[in-house]
């Protein structure tokens, strides 16, 4: 049996290993020493510049941060590996862009109990303190009002849909409540899953062009998806079809300064999301009041008439 007096020596040592590790989970004030970024894909260029916009905010805040960035590739297994070894690694705050928005829940409270501020990025996440995101809703609502009355009001139009996250059903419910409004234009489909991606927007716009004769004009959840479907459609000679996206990224920037298929895109600021979403994270290890859980930023129309004005995603 162990001595009385190392029995006490090893509960003391217990004790004093516990109360360091709750004065760190509780200390709200600590510096943004580590932050961990996880998003959906680093591939598109859109979680980069986020990414990015928050690493160069974090720097200005603390020039020796580290800042670890990760993408789940909408696989949400991985995506909770990468928030287990985030908390493992005690970072200070974590932004997330969701590759479900329910199943990080668990981890991401998991997190907060251990004094981790988390920010949700782009998508809407259970176990996030805040979520600062685009007004995805009136994106897909604006770009395809755009296109109905680019239609004279008349025509047939698909939806591409894609990841089953917040901010595309968010644009595919703005594009339906926008046609609400045009009884003469006939949507043929919103189903199928673009998977964000230029091959995934070929890929479905290859289906819907072998099922529907008659296509006038498409709706894309994302500019990724826009130039994939812009490329079989111009293959298959339809000159006329209208293509519409949400990004206003700078490849369809260059798309729309030649002539091509792509209209309209609902212009997003990764790289302002990446900041502010710092700034918040700041505030909440500082104990500030946080005026709002859910913030959305505006997505300003981008089209060939106003292309000269457009400031793009870094200047925002």
């Amino acid at each position: 049996m162990m001595p009385i007096r190392r029995q006490l020596q090893k509960m003391a040592l217990a004790a004093a290993s516990l109360l360091a590790a709750s004065a760190w989970a509780a200390e709200p004030g600590t510096k943004l020493d580590v932050i961990g970024i996880s998003v959906s894909s680093l591939a598109n260029p859109y979680f980069s510049a986020l990414a990015r916009g928050a690493q160069d905010r974090a720097l200005e805040i603390n020039p020796r941060v580290r800042v670890m960035s990760s993408a789940s590739e909408y696989d949400v297994a991985s995506q909770i590996r990468e928030v287990e070894k985030f908390i493992a690694d005690r970072v200070s705050l974590i932004l997330i862009a969701a590759s479900h928005p329910k199943d990080l829940g668990p981890v991401l409270m998991r997190a907060r109990e251990a004094g981790i501020s988390v920010v949700a990025v782009d998508v809407d996440t259970e176990g996030a303190e805040v979520m600062i995101q685009s007004d995805n809703r009136g994106a897909g609502e604006a770009v395809c009002r755009d296109l109905a009355v680019r239609l004279g009001g008349k025509g047939n139009l698909i939806i591409q849909n894609g990841p089953n996250v917040s901010s595309v059903i968010d644009r595919v419910e703005g594009c339906r409540a926008a046609l609400r409004a045009y009884p003469d234009i006939r949507l043929l489909t919103d189903k199928g899953d673009g998977l964000a991606s230029p091959w995934g927007g070929s890929k479905l716009m290859e289906e819907h062009l072998a099922r529907y004769p008659q296509v006038d004009a498409v709706f894309a959840i994302n500019d990724r998806q826009a130039l994939g479907a812009e490329t079989v459609a111009r293959r298959a000679g339809l000159n006329r079809l209208l293509i519409g996206g949400v990004d206003g990224s700078p490849e369809v920037e260059v798309a729309m300064k030649r002539p091509g298929l792509i209209v309209v895109s609902a212009g997003q600021t990764p790289a302002l999301i990446g900041q502010r979403a710092v700034d918040i994270g700041l505030a909440l290890r500082e104990g500030k009041p946080v005026e709002k859980r859910r913030i959305l930023l505006p997505t300003p129309l981008l089209t060939r008439d106003n292309l000269g004005q457009y400031r793009g995603w870094e200047a925002r």
